[in-house]
């Protein structure tokens, strides 16, 4: 029987939950209105479009958390944990229910279901306290450089661990009280038996289960009004930040109207979009971007994780003035006092930051779009990168050679120009380093033997062949490349070109991604996928020499940014006597040359990055580099020469030793 005590106790009880609920509640609300509110003072973006690609995205790196399992362990422990946090907020909001009525129960918890869920929520509870201990240890061990170790960490593991702890205990001790264990799961029942053996009194007993009750109660509301304002807000934010991320391919940039803009680029941090600073909210700090950052691996400024969390701080900073539309009394710069220009210039746009975050944030625009403030407005850029944008737009090329050297590399080879050949199946780009660079134009005219040999119907450009912009793009000077893209899109559609091979990654990449902005739409192959289709169907046949032991370089524009990887491997393994040999970091982790993102015409400082490259291609023993690239080729043989090696290792482009071994 309850007495007038008692159910005074329950009213007090009751109306203390209601007040400690109403009070997290509307702190919480208010958190999210800052957000959101900071949100719609950035620029609007359109990231509605391609639903079932978005939803694609959910599944496969929300729920299944496909990048976060590429590293086993720490994958793993987190997907204990994500897990067990959603099912237990199930749990835990059918706990709060109660608060309000004992006999509350979420709707899809009936009866048969009640056992399998209490199953679950006993059983995660336990796994994330598994996983947390992993991560303790991961942080907070020694030899753990990556991940951060301050007491932001430190709080959100204690809160979540005490989340599953409290919840256990108090369902042991209600357990116990009742002396019936069929409302409880496994581990509930175990505590309740365990507890019941030790003979507390009822009302012991019941205060315990009581107190425990309320310390998840209280635990649960601490994480829910401390997330928003930690690192941690990607609980939150990841999965709609998934949800809304690019559905371009990945090797395409944003296409600005630059006939609408007065200011180019980004000078303020509101100029960019609202998924920009999403992206902030929702970086958890965990540093796997800069671990494959080609930078940040040779000392440079630049750290991609870094770059985030300024944008988030520097906007929140901001705020304020934002609100009230003030914006001119606040004297911190985003260029310079934030984000340095060393660090602007610093980025390759190798995608490695972009491939390895589980978030899919976005760092390259966000770079991008500083050096397009920086060249456009205010004409700051390196003596040697205003050189090689000058060059583009005098002369058609980054070393000013002129459109009429480009007629020389094709002498005395049966080569037609379009002109002659206009129902040539194909076009063959050369591209500025094919054509001009004496090394690479052996590439170029070991290519032009080979599909000579296969039967393919092919023409050139010639003297018309121009640069397609890439590097003035990467390197900020947009409205050159838009100049440049637009010429040469009208000179392929007035020639009827329908398919493109290329030697280069870097014009691959924009004939196939950027150029359909101007009206390009063209089938783009890069040389080494119609070869490794040749050699398979019989028009190629491979003999010849022994090649012995080789590694490949994987070109970021081929790999990471198009999913490029197997047709150069498919050629070399098809050699006689080919034995590759992958370095450490391939295919999706592969590491930059250090040319891309127009760092090939700027100078470099500290560790050369093509040198770190060279050094690990030189550990695999291979005598043979074999490339996919013009611009790896002189990097890497650059790199070489730096290590003294060039006279005991070759640099090969796929290519050219398919050319020496056919016939």
């Amino acid at each position: 029987m309850t007495g007038p005590v008692d159910i005074t106790l329950q009213g007090l009880e009751k109306l203390a939950f209601l007040a400690v609920l109403a009070v997290a509640l509307v702190i919480f609300a208010n958190e999210v209105y800052f957000y959101v509110r900071l949100l719609l003072a950035f620029k609007p973006e359109n990231r509605a479009d391609k639903i079932g690609k978005r939803i694609r995205y959910l599944f496969k790196y929300v729920f299944g958390q496909r990048r976060l399992l590429d590293q086993l362990i720490m994958g793993t422990a987190h997907f204990l944990i994500f897990w067990g946090f959603i099912i237990i907020s199930f749990g835990t909001l059918n706990f709060i229910g109660k608060g309000f009525s004992a006999g509350f129960s979420l709707p899809f918890l009936s009866s048969s279901l009640r056992g399998p869920f209490l199953f679950l929520l006993d059983l995660f509870s336990v796994l994330v306290l598994i996983g947390i201990a992993v991560a303790v240890l991961r942080r907070f061990f020694p030899g753990s450089q990556r991940m951060p170790r301050g007491w932001e960490a430190s709080i959100i593991l204690i809160l979540i661990g005490g989340l599953m702890l409290f919840d256990l205990l108090s369902d042991g001790f209600n357990s116990a009280l009742q002396l019936r264990h069929e409302n409880a799961a496994f581990v509930g029942a175990a505590l309740g038996h365990f507890i019941h053996n030790l003979d507390l009194s009822p009302g012991s007993l019941n205060i315990l289960a009581h107190l425990f009750w309320w310390c998840h109660l209280l635990f649960f509301l601490a994480i829910l009004n401390y997330v928003p304002i930690s690192k941690h807000m990607h609980v939150f934010t990841s999965a709609p930040n998934v949800f809304f991320a690019h559905t371009t391919p990945n090797g395409k940039l944003f296409t600005p109207k630059l006939e609408d803009i007065e200011e180019f680029g980004v000078t303020k941090v509101e100029q960019y979009s609202w998924k920009t600073l999403f992206d902030s909210y929702s970086c958890t700090e965990c540093g796997r971007c800069s671990d494959q950052c080609p930078a940040t691996n040779t000392d440079k400024m630049l750290s991609p994780r870094k770059i985030i969390m300024q944008v988030r701080a520097h906007a929140e900073k901001k705020a304020t003035h934002l609100f009230k539309k003030t914006t001119d009394q606040f004297n911190e710069r985003l260029i310079e006092d934030i984000i340095t220009e060393p660090v602007i210039w610093d980025c390759t746009t190798c995608y490695a930051c972009m491939r390895a975050c589980p978030l899919l944030i976005e760092h390259i625009p966000i770079l991008v779009d500083l050096r397009r403030a920086l060249v456009l407005n205010e004409g700051r850029i390196s003596s040697e990168g205003a050189l090689a944008l000058k060059n583009i737009e005098k002369a058609g090329d980054p070393w000013g050679l002129g459109q009429k050297a480009r007629s020389e590399w094709y002498q005395g080879l049966d080569i037609k120009h379009i002109s002659e050949k206009p129902d040539a199946e194909y076009l063959f780009w050369v591209g500025c380093a094919g054509a001009l660079d004496a090394r690479n134009i052996k590439v170029a005219q070991a290519t032009a033997r080979l599909m000579n040999r296969a039967g393919v119907s092919f023409a050139i450009l010639g003297e018309d062949e121009v640069c397609t912009g890439d590097p003035a793009r990467r390197l900020g000077e947009e409205y050159l490349y838009q100049t440049q893209a637009q010429a040469v899109t009208e000179m392929l559609n007035a020639a009827g070109v329908k398919k493109i091979f290329t030697n280069c990654p870097h014009c691959f990449n924009t004939l196939k991604n950027e150029y359909p902005d101007f009206g390009g739409h063209y089938e783009v192959y890069h040389s080494h996928q119609l070869l490794a289709e040749m050699i398979a169907d019989g028009r190629l046949k491979v003999n010849g020499n022994p090649l012995g032991e080789i590694t490949f370089h994987d070109s970021c524009y081929m790999g990471r940014h198009n999913q490029v990887y197997e047709p150069a491997r498919q050629i070399i393994d098809s050699l006689p006597g080919a034995k590759r040999i992958e370095m450490k970091r391939s295919r999706d982790w592969s590491f930059c040359c250090g040319a891309g993102g127009g760092r090939m015409f700027l100078e470099e400082h500290g560790e050369h990055i093509n040198v770190n490259r060279s050094r690990e291609a030189l550990a695999t023993g291979a005598k043979t580099i074999g490339l996919a690239c013009p611009f790896c080729m002189t990097m890497i043989t650059d790199g070489l020469k730096a290590l003294d090696k060039i006279d005991e290792v070759k640099v090969k482009e796929v290519t050219e030793l398919l050319d020496e071994r056919t016939v």
